[in-house]
């Protein structure tokens, strides 16, 4: 029998360890987790707001508001910003957009050299060097609604020279790369008036629009205006974001919001993103959660002092990682100056 007794002991005490180091074994592997997707999040969006506003951080252009139109409807108008951020209520995450071209080689504006009629389908332009057919344009002229259509086929001489008039088609079409981008009747998306000589063309490609937001606690991404929609990470509580402008004293100023005279002088995102392990580690004998403590809880430095990362009745009974650094929009850094 103290054989016996020694036996359950040792069982009991074996039962014990092994409770314990399983334990501390899924807290390891689920803070892992937490690593993971938020390293994985935070490259994402990063990535894609590293690039914002190539092909049209050209003082002036940004900020416009551009008319579009596309299989078979006019869209709603698009701001052409860089980087919008729409904040969330409180310690509710925010959505992040990003807008740049698609373009693979360069993205240099062309001018035109004669007038555009609202109701035209072709455009003069001093130089079609780049253009191929199927690429998104825009047209800007000040004072005027830019205008986003597509290239169905630059016309003329390869062999003129960049000064002599060469025209770029934009007809209606049905297909991706053939005028899907344009509407029978031109005058639903240009200006009035149409544009005269010296408006500038911008030659994007394709149109990059991604907008990242939490949905529940998966990070998703939704690409062209929300049209397709995808998951990039699971257990992610919480994305933060704020615009860094530089202002008249040449100072980096942070902010929540952006007013239209100031997308100009956008150079940098300051971005969080909180990760939580999957695992809901046990309460002690009194019920209560010590996971993470209030004096522990995810912070970063955009925050208010009344406000907080992650939230609900039993947040302290998870680990949490958190991810925060700047951005700098590097095509806004190296535009071409702004006398403004």
């Amino acid at each position: 029998m103290v054989g016996v007794a020694i036996g359950l002991l040792g069982v009991l005490i074996i039962m014990q360890v092994s409770t314990v180091f399983e334990g501390q074994k899924r807290t390891t592997t689920t803070g892992s987790d937490a690593q993971t997707s938020g390293s994985l999040a935070f490259y994402s969006v990063e990535r894609d707001v590293r690039r914002a506003g190539f092909g049209f951080s050209v003082p002036g252009i940004m900020g416009c508001t551009v008319k579009r139109y596309s299989d078979g409807k006019v869209l709603p108008d698009l701001i052409l910003q860089p980087v919008e951020i729409t904040k969330g209520t409180g310690n509710a995450p925010d959505a992040i957009r990003v807008l740049s071209s698609a373009k693979s080689n360069w993205s240099v504006p062309v001018r035109m050299i004669k007038a555009h009629a609202q109701s035209a389908t072709e455009m003069s332009v001093n130089s079609t060097l780049g253009i191929r057919a199927g690429d998104l344009l825009i047209a800007y002229e000040p004072g005027k609604n830019c205008t986003m259509f597509q290239a169905t086929g630059p016309v003329g001489s390869t062999g003129k020279a960049i000064s002599d008039p060469v025209k770029v088609e934009h007809e209606a079409g049905t297909a991706q790369s053939e005028g899907l981008w344009n509407p029978e009747d031109p005058t639903e998306i240009f200006p009035p008036g149409g544009y005269g000589v010296d408006a500038q063309v911008f030659n994007l490609g394709g149109m990059i629009d991604r907008t990242y937001s939490l949905d529940g606690t998966n990070l998703q991404v939704s690409d062209d205006g929300g049209v397709t929609q995808r998951v990039i990470a699971a257990d992610v509580m919480n994305l933060k974001a704020q615009y860094g402008t530089v202002n008249a004293a040449k100072t980096l100023v942070w902010g929540d919001t952006l007013a239209l005279a100031d997308i100009g002088r956008l150079v940098a995102v300051r971005l969080a993103i909180v990760a939580r392990s999957p695992l809901k580690e046990k309460a002690d004998a009194e019920g209560n959660c010590n996971a993470t403590a209030a004096a522990n809880a995810p912070k970063w430095a955009g925050q208010k002092e009344d406000e907080s990362l992650v939230s609900g009745d039993d947040w302290q009974c998870y680990r949490y990682k958190t991810f925060e650094n700047v951005i700098p929009l590097r095509n806004m850094m190296w535009k071409e100056s702004d006398a403004s």
